[in-house]
């Protein structure tokens, strides 16, 4: 079984589906965005990222593609067995993706860092369409995370409320090497796909903070052993 991901990785929906990929083995191709009609072009239902292409559907919305991976590929499972842990697990995926995306998104749209936002996605960019980034970035994405809320607060502000969703998230993970698991999760997908997006580049001040928590630095650094390359190609193997 092969997929052709379409999306850049570093959007955390993508990662999460990237990341849920190489859990199930499964071999994909990586089709990233080069201009301002691709997202259209692939989902005219939503026009966001990501969509995959895989047995011969196209599936779009992170939490739908992962659902449909683990029909298609039940072993390993990206939910728990017990409900009540599936439950839970469910529910840390969906407040990852509809809360925590936005404070980053705020970090990456506040004034201090916008400049290196548009860059860090200029660059991926035909050269002719470079120019018009810093007109169209800040007006239409950077426009979103204000009118979410959190991108109009100061830095500081958004700093000292990610800091408690943090903490939050430690308590939440407690001893467990994942969340409420001994496993991989949605919850762990998601979460991970969030802070990678921290962690790219245009947002030092949501790494640094990161940084000085390090539950939550070794939890990355076991999602991402888990789900890497190599860990996939040894699965494969197996």
């Amino acid at each position: 079984m092969k997929a052709t991901l379409y999306g850049s990785r570093l959007s955390p929906f993508v990662e999460k589906v990237a990341r849920a990929l190489e859990v199930k083995g499964i071999e994909f191709a990586t089709v990233d965005v080069r201009g301002p009609n691709d997202l259209k072009r692939w989902n005219p239902t939503t026009g966001k990222m990501p969509v995959l292409e895989i047995d011969g559907q196209k599936l779009i919305d992170s939490s739908l593609i992962l659902r449909r991976l683990d029909e298609l590929v039940p072993s390993p499972a990206l939910v728990a067995r017990d409900l009540a842990v599936a439950a839970k697990q469910r529910f840390v995926e969906d407040w990852s993706d509809e809360s925590l995306y936005w404070y980053v998104m705020a970090l990456r749209w506040n004034p201090a860092n916008s400049k290196a936002t548009v860059a860090q996605l200029a660059a991926f960019m035909p050269a002719p369409l470079r120019p018009l980034a810093s007109l169209v970035f800040p007006w239409q994405i950077g426009g979103l995370a204000r009118a979410q809320g959190l991108a109009r607060l100061p830095l500081e502000v958004v700093l000292d409320e990610l800091e408690r969703r943090f903490d939050e998230l430690t308590v939440f993970l407690g001893d467990s090497p994942f969340f409420f698991s001994d496993a991989v999760s949605v919850a762990d997908l998601a979460v991970f796909g969030q802070l990678s997006t921290l962690r790219s580049g245009p947002t030092p001040q949501g790494a640094r903070l990161l940084d000085t928590k390090p539950a939550l630095v070794a939890l990355f650094d076991r999602i991402d052993a888990a789900t890497g390359r190599s860990a996939a190609a040894r699965r494969r193997a197996a």
